[in-house]
């Protein structure tokens, strides 16, 4: 049976060329590529499986900690992983993570021991955690941050601008014609949340709306069932907003059921706008307004990052922004008379 020094000999390379042509490493030349791939057909030469994942999982493994896997932002994103992880020949080695246990580092260390992964996604909110970044770079795991608060040294970072988005959503309401635009925040840990708080009080200044918007920033903390209490608590006041802006689009739901509970219309009586682009927001009726996600290109920057330069540590402190889209649908419109 032939080995991987027999491909070697055959091919006229070293064993290492021939375990990095296996693992589709960048950067190895196609004639390289070429011999090594004829090699191994001429001596019918088939590694085992089981045993080259042994070797090689912490090439060909990303791991990725969540918190809440059923919410709309990280359902997507994990999606978005998969098809990366899957069209860069990785596997992807998901966890889920109770960022607010104790015992947070023993859960981390349970997982890297168990599937042996060297390079990490860290998404929202856990992606700015200093202590988390200290201990992977003790065991000597690369990382790729998704949205951190700003950079950090030795990581790589892909995000999008939250500011921005906010703002565009925002001025959107206005181009409408509304005055009262209130806006239900998400949690404070995360750095989006303020990000979009920002962007929708830029839009408010922007356009001489800071009186009339005054008091009308609640807190959802992205949750749909908090997101319903505060719109009860801004639709029941005497001189309630014309349009609401909630940081996700769960929330942006929550805001549209209490709405028809309350017999307004959407938009005749109230404009609603999320952010995420999330199934929910497309199946509701009228079909939510939302800021989309790159979600599939920040998956694939973020794997393709990993494969810079896998063989030594990690220097780089950039941070790739993504471009975003406004989705103007059926829940936002002229403002009432």
């Amino acid at each position: 049976m032939a080995t991987i020094q027999d491909v070697a000999r055959k091919a006229q390379v070293s064993v290492k060329t021939v375990s990095r042509v296996m693992n589709r490493y960048e950067h190895i030349s196609p004639k390289t590529r070429e011999k090594v791939e004829k090699a191994m057909r001429e001596l019918n030469y088939a590694p085992s499986a089981i045993a080259r994942q042994m070797r090689l999982g912490d090439i060909l493994s990303i791991g990725v900690l969540l918190a809440d896997p059923s919410s709309g932002y990280q359902s997507q994103l994990n999606h978005s992983l998969l098809k990366a992880c899957s069209k860069a020949h990785r596997y992807l080695a998901v966890e889920l993570f109770d960022e607010e246990n104790p015992d947070w580092r023993g859960q981390v260390v349970q997982f890297l021991d168990r599937t042996k992964v060297a390079n990490m996604i860290l998404v929202p909110p856990i992606c700015d955690s200093h202590d988390l970044h200290g201990l992977l770079r003790e065991r000597e795991v690369r990382f790729v941050l998704v949205s951190p608060t700003g950079p950090v040294a030795g990581a790589s970072a892909v995000a999008m601008d939250d500011r921005r988005a906010a703002r565009e959503v925002t001025e959107h309401l206005i181009s409408y014609g509304h005055r009262r635009i209130a806006h239900i925040t998400g949690r404070d840990e995360h750095v989006v949340t303020v990000l979009r708080r920002l962007g929708y009080q830029d839009a408010i200044q922007a356009a001489g709306l800071a009186g009339a918007c005054d008091g009308l920033v609640v807190k959802g903390n992205f949750s749909f069932r908090q997101a319903l209490d505060c719109a009860e608590d801004l639709l029941q006041r005497p001189a309630r907003p014309t349009a609401i802006f909630a940081a996700n689009d769960h929330m942006a739901v929550a805001v549209m059921m209490t709405a028809h509970k309350m017999g307004l219309s959407v938009p005749e009586d109230l404009s609603v706008a999320g952010f995420d682009d999330t199934p929910m927001g497309r199946s509701i009726w009228p079909p939510l307004t939302t800021v989309a996600q790159p979600f599939d290109q920040i998956s694939e920057t973020a794997v393709s990052l990993l494969a810079v330069n896998r063989a030594g540590p990690a220097t780089a402190s950039e941070i790739h922004i993504l471009p975003h889209a406004l989705i103007a649908r059926g829940s936002t419109g002229p403002a009432p008379d």
